[in-house]
């Protein structure tokens, strides 16, 4: 049994299109939502975690540029935008996490 469900499955965003993805979350008891990519080399990732409704993540790399928003206490979205190179993104749930204060600045 799957805790979330990624809304669409599968997608692909062609260069200079968008796209929202939704996470759906299906067990309260893993509050926290996460967003990742993975490259095409392998290298996992975390884009945003979020655990409160309304909290809201703005996330610009190389290759795409993010806005993840928990938008209820079950669905965290992510808007996929400016997309230049590939990569696989998916979600997760956790019951929570513990944040290296250096993370914010990497």
């Amino acid at each position: 049994t799957s805790l979330v469900e990624q809304k669409p499955r599968w997608v692909l965003v062609p260069r200079g299109q968008a796209e929202t993805l939704r996470c759906i979350l299906k067990d309260s008891q893993y509050p926290r939502m996460s967003w990742y990519q993975q490259d095409l080399r392998g290298q996992l990732q975390v884009l945003a975690s979020l655990r409160s409704t309304g909290d809201e993540e703005v996330i610009n790399l190389p290759g795409a540029n993010y806005r993840a928003k928990r938008v209820s206490e079950s669905e965290l979205r992510l808007h996929v935008a400016n997309v230049t190179q590939g990569r696989t993104l998916f979600c997760t749930c956790s019951k929570d996490t513990v944040r290296h204060p250096n993370w914010e600045n990497e």
